[in-house]
Parts: structure tokens; C-alpha cells; sequence
């Protein structure tokens, strides 16, 4: 075991006298401001290279094998600023291989490199003769690694983040700027490609916003001006935000200003607007001329474009139309038609439309009935613009299915318990004797008794109104004195009953459309009318109960529907003496439901309890025995009605909702 650890010693010792152990990347700057430009490695042991071109994608590989790069140093270098053919260095770990370093050099366009190891210092010489023109007076002399977020693999085509650079100074004639945070942080841009342009474009824009709503969120920077030059500070405040600018001829004078940490974004818009000049945007460069010679701009180019107008040839096309009305599109598009300078004036002068169709060269639309067409004149730009207006407008109506369900469900229940108690004399005397209330001669006296079989029972059980079970007896008591016959009566029952009523009226109709569905049922209902010479006399007339569903609706772009409704359902209800009426079931609303979705928009809920209690005063309340002397009733009715309400669009897709 010691002569294996010996060994190992001795192979690591060995390994690293060879020079096998593997070194760091401490650094990696970046000179832009000589020629050739210069990027320096820098690593903690001598270094060993491999160089591979890209000559297609302009770029430069050197990788460099048993190094590693911490986070920090793996930072992507963004040197677009630069007046160099160098416009990104991206340095990472290459993966699956943790003892592989790459460097990669993205080259603005292929021009011949050199790579100089000078013992732990790595340099990698660009020349920059023939470079683009310089983007920023007083572009920052170096470039330092470790400003931005990670790498990724795959540099040429990766993320670009943002460098910081040194502090920026620049002295000329008077003019001073520095930067607040030590440098210039640019735009983040998913193609390498077209980094410069990306970040251009991010910042212009955030100008173009922020000069309208005048909150400046650009990057703060300190700006120190005596009697200098307006260009000189335009182009410094260029320098600093990173896009692209040209400052027009026109744009002359001195200017003197002391702005400390203030948004390079709001001191350009404050430089404009006291020097009164103009910015305009044209992608990725910011156009600076004087306001004067920027509104003359544009008034020629308004005349310019109205003349070609009016020159160019009118194309005549006609647009069959399938779902939308003639007259109501013709209106649309008569709005959005080509119209000479001259029409316009008379226009506004309150010249009539027919005498600006007839002496200008002006659209027209024209609607013919008989083919459901339109027939437009304009010029071919315009035709397009109108051919997609026509597009979106001439879809399908929305058309709805309304589904609405009234449910009406009655439960019914009762339970009674009562009886009678009889006693009758022997041989036909007239002691008879009744605790129910009922005759006893009828139920009680006979011979030999009333309760022999059991429709003897039944009969007297109905004959007291019983809701259904009965039991009788009808015992001989001669033991009493004068009484030969008792007979004794018991009901007790329960009774239960549930209804349920289903109506389901169903109609589809057209988007802002009124449609209805009836069906009724006639029903004589008991009424009065007068009779000359006679007076009022009884009459009967016919009415419907009639179940029925109105509806309005007015589909929304997200695909809901507002419904304008109304519901009703008529239920014949049982009179007194054999006659009929109706009883209105109605419900009118205005509510929004999704498509699709089932909406309760309606519920009456009604219940009645009914007790009834009766018989022999202070007998009927004794325990168990009461029930032969009285009878108790109780009953309870509950009803309960619900709607419901379901709107659903059948042409989501061909009528154009997002829904």
C-alpha cells in the first residue's frame, strides 16, 4: 500500500513538472483604441493554443486544452462601440470538457489575425485598416471581461449581454461626459448577427417612448458643457446610449449646459427642445435636424405623396360581398377611399360628395344589388387596403342556439291518525253511545255487530275519512250492565306525493335578432258577461297556457352573450265547483352568460304546512287511548321553480369572434 502511494506521489510530481496541470484564466481584456486591435489573455501558467477560422461566419476560434475560466471571467466582451473589425469575444468552458477553455471571436467581417503566446499572456491581433466609420467620438479605450451574464455554448450564435466598459472622458472644446456607473451597459439580443443593430433599436425606441410620456428611465450620465458645439454633444450622448445617429447640416450653434446624473434619454430630449431641433426614427438610426427644416420635410413629402396619388392610375375591381349588408359597407369603405387634394378642399368648403366624384379622381364605391357586389375605383394601394377591410368585415353573423329549461317540482305530504268509540244496549234499546261524532246507530248497532269481515271495516274507515290504513273491533260485553255490543275504530295513515315538470323551449337566431317560441294549451276559464235586458250572467271563455321563450341577443368579440329575455310558462289550476284557471309563471331579464355555460337566472321556492286537530274534549289528549276519541291531521306542500338558461354560438370560427 506505501510503495502505491510512492508511486502516485511520484507520477503527480512528474505530471506536473511536464506541465500537465491545468491552469486558470485569470483575465481577458479587450484594446480597441490602437490598430491592430488587441485581445489579451491572461492565465495563471504559460499557455498552449489551437487556432481554428471560420472564414464563413467571420470568425475566430482558439481553444485553449487543460485550462479552466471561472464564472466571472466567462463573460461575454461586447466591443461593437469600437472603430474594430472585433465586434464580440465570448470565452467559456467547453461542455463535457472541464479542461478545455474556448475563446471565440466574432469578426465584423474576414480580415487576417494573428495569435502571439508570450509565456502566461495570450495575444490575439486583429487589424482594424478599412473598419466601419467610428460610431461614438470618445469610444472607450478597453473593454473588460465579466460585465454580463453567463455564457452559453455555441458563442457565435449565443445571447448577447451587456459590457461594461471603463470610465468614459473625452475633452473637446469644452466638453466633458462620464459616465455615472463606469460605462455604457447595452442591450441584451438573441442573434450575434445583429447585435448592433438590436441594441440600437432597444434604445431608440425607449427614446421614442419616453419623449412622449417624458419618464426617462435611460442610463444616468454626467454632462459638464462650455460654449460647446451642439453636434459635439449630440454625438457624445450618441456615444453613450449606443444606436446610431446622424446630425443633419443644418444643426449649428454653441450650447452650455451642467447636468449631473441625469438620463441620457431625458438630456437629449431636453438638447432638443432648447436648440429646437427634431429627432426622427428611421429603424435603427436617430435622425437629428432642426425643427424648421424637419416640418418643411414633411410637408413636402405630404405633397409628394398626394401627387403621386392623384397620378397614378386608377384600377376598377369588383368584390363579391356574402354576409354583410351592401349599404352599410359601402359606407365603410367610401370613408377609406383615395381623395385628390383638390376633393379634400372642396370637402371641407362643404362641397357636395356627387360633384367631388365627378371632377376629381377620387374612389368610388359602388354597390350593385342584383349580384350582392361591390364595385370599387382607386388606386392599386388603396384596393389592397380595402380588399382586407372588406376581409374582416364580411364575415358570417353570429348565429345562437337558446336553450331554457323550466323546472317546477311539487312534494306533497299528509298523515292522520283517528278513531271512534261506540257502545249499543242489548235487545234493541235505544242506549246507543258515540265518542267520534258519528251516528252509532249506523255504525255500532246490529246484529250481531257491525265488524264481521273486513269490508265491514273498510266501509266505516272510509266513511270517517281516513287517508288509508284502518283497524275495527266489535267485542261482545255482556258484563256490562245494559250494554251488549263495543265497537271500536283506529286509523292511521300517511300519505306522499312528488311532481315534477320539465319544459324545454329551444330557438336559434341570428346575432341583435328577436326571435320567440310558443306552445300553448287551451283552458276554459269561468268569467262573467253582460246580456242586454238581462244583466251579467256566467260565462266561460278560452284562454292559452302557454310555455314560451323571447329572446335578443348581442354576441361580445370574447364569445359571451348578452340576452334580452323573457320566459314565461302558464300552469292550469283546479277551481272550485269543477272550473279551471291559469297560473303565470314569468321571469324578464338582461344578463351576460358565456357561450357554452348554463346560467340559473331564476328560482321561486314556496312551502305551506297545514295541522289539524279534533274530537272529545280532554279524552282525545289522553296517552294512546286519545286517538279513539279525536283524530289529528298534518300536511305539508312545498313547490319550488328554477330556470335555466343556455346560449351557445354555432359559428364561433366563421364569424370571426376570439372567442
Amino acid at each position: 500500500m506505501q510503495q502505491m502511494i510512492k508511486w502516485m506521489l511520484v507520477f503527480m510530481v512528474s505530471s506536473s513538472s511536464l506541465g500537465w496541470a491545468k491552469i486558470e484564466i485569470t483575465s481577458i481584456n479587450f484594446k480597441g483604441m490602437n490598430d491592430p486591435s488587441e485581445i489579451l489573455i491572461q492565465a495563471s501558467g504559460p499557455i498552449s493554443y489551437e487556432k481554428q477560422e471560420n472564414t464563413q461566419d467571420h470568425q475566430l476560434i482558439v481553444e485553449i486544452p487543460d485550462a479552466s475560466i471561472s464564472q466571472s471571467n466567462s463573460k461575454k466582451i461586447d466591443t461593437s462601440s469600437f472603430n474594430s473589425k472585433v465586434s464580440l469575444v465570448s470565452p467559456y468552458q467547453v461542455p463535457d470538457q472541464p479542461d478545455r477553455v474556448r475563446v471565440v471571436v466574432q469578426l465584423r467581417e474576414s480580415v487576417p489575425t494573428q495569435v502571439i503566446q508570450d509565456g502566461n499572456t495570450l495575444k490575439i491581433t486583429v487589424p482594424a485598416s478599412g473598419a466601419v466609420p467610428e460610431a461614438a467620438s470618445g469610444a472607450v479605450p478597453e473593454a473588460a471581461s465579466g460585465a454580463a451574464s453567463g455564457a452559453a455554448p455555441g458563442a457565435a450564435s449565443g445571447a448577447t449581454s451587456g459590457a461594461t466598459s471603463e470610465a468614459t472622458s473625452e475633452t473637446k472644446s469644452g466638453v466633458s461626459l462620464l459616465s455615472s456607473e463606469g460605462g455604457s451597459s447595452l442591450s441584451h439580443s438573441e442573434d450575434e448577427s445583429s447585435n448592433r443593430s438590436s441594441e440600437s433599436k432597444s434604445n431608440i425606441e425607449i427614446f421614442s417612448e419616453n419623449e412622449v410620456t417624458q419618464k426617462f428611465t435611460g442610463k444616468p450620465i454626467t454632462l459638464e458643457v462650455r460654449d460647446a458645439d451642439v453636434t459635439d454633444v449630440l454625438r457624445m450622448i450618441g456615444g453613450t446610449s449606443g444606436f446610431n445617429t446622424i446630425i443633419g447640416s443644418d444643426v449649428t450653434g454653441k450650447i452650455t449646459l451642467s447636468l449631473i446624473d441625469v438620463p441620457w434619454d431625458q438630456a437629449l430630449d431636453v438638447i432638443l427642445h432648447t436648440n429646437h431641433l427634431g429627432a426622427e426614427r428611421k429603424n435603427s438610426i436617430l435622425r437629428i435636424v432642426t425643427l424648421k427644416n424637419l416640418l418643411a420635410e414633411k410637408e413636402e413629402e405630404r405633397k409628394a405623396d398626394e401627387a403621386s396619388k392623384a397620378s397614378a392610375p386608377r384600377v376598377t375591381r369588383v368584390f363579391p360581398i356574402s354576409y354583410a349588408k351592401l349599404t352599410d359597407l359601402q359606407a365603410i369603405l367610401s370613408k377609406f377611399g383615395t381623395q385628390s387634394a383638390s376633393s379634400t378642399s372642396a370637402s371641407s368648403a362643404g362641397g357636395s360628395a356627387d360633384s367631388q366624384v365627378s371632377n376629381h379622381q377620387d374612389a368610388v364605391v359602388q354597390a350593385d344589388n342584383r349580384t350582392n357586389s361591390l364595385v370599387i375605383r382607386d388606386i392599386p394601394e388603396n384596393l389592397e387596403r380595402m380588399k382586407k377591410l372588406i376581409e374582416i368585415l364580411d364575415t358570417q353573423t353570429p348565429q345562437i342556439m337558446i336553450e331554457a329549461k323550466v323546472v317546477e317540482v311539487t312534494e306533497g305530504f299528509s298523515k292522520s291518525l283517528g278513531g271512534s268509540l261506540g257502545v249499543g244496549g242489548t235487545g234493541g234499546s235505544s242506549f246507543v253511545a258515540s265518542f267520534a261524532g258519528g251516528n252509532p246507530l249506523d255504525s255500532l248497532i246490529g246484529s250481531p255487530g257491525v265488524f264481521q269481515k273486513g269490508s265491514d271495516v273498510s266501509s266505516a274507515s272510509g266513511a270517517s275519512g281516513s287517508l288509508n290504513g284502518a283497524f275495527g273491533l266489535s267485542p261482545s260485553v255482556s258484563f256490562i250492565p245494559g250494554v251488549s255490543q263495543l265497537n271500536a275504530l283506529l286509523n292511521w295513515g300517511e300519505s306522499e306525493n312528488q311532481v315534477k315538470i320539465v319544459s324545454s323551449p329551444k330557438t336559434v337566431v341570428l346575432n341583435k335578432e328577436k326571435a320567440s317560441i310558443v306552445e300553448g294549451t287551451p283552458v276554459l276559464v269561468p268569467g262573467t258577461t253582460t246580456v242586454a235586458g238581462v244583466g251579467t250572467v256566467p260565462a266561460a271563455t278560452v284562454q292559452q297556457a302557454n310555455i314560451s321563450l323571447s329572446v335578443k341577443p348581442t354576441v361580445t368579440n370574447d364569445g359571451s352573450v348578452l340576452l334580452d329575455l323573457s320566459v314565461s310558462k302558464d300552469v292550469p289550476i283546479p277551481l272550485s265547483g269543477g272550473q279551471s284557471g291559469i297560473g303565470s309563471r314569468n321571469l324578464n331579464t338582461l344578463v351576460i352568460v358565456e357561450s357554452g355555460s348554463t346560467l340559473v337566472i331564476g328560482g321561486i321556492y314556496s312551502a305551506e304546512s297545514t295541522h289539524t286537530s279534533s274530537g272529545f274534549p280532554i279524552l282525545r289528549k289522553l296517552p294512546i287511548l286519545g286517538a279513539l276519541f279525536g283524530s289529528d291531521q298534518d300536511s305539508t306542500t312545498r313547490n319550488e321553480l328554477f330556470i335555466f338558461v343556455t346560449p351557445r354560438i354555432l359559428n364561433i370560427k366563421e364569424a370571426g369572434l376570439s372567442g
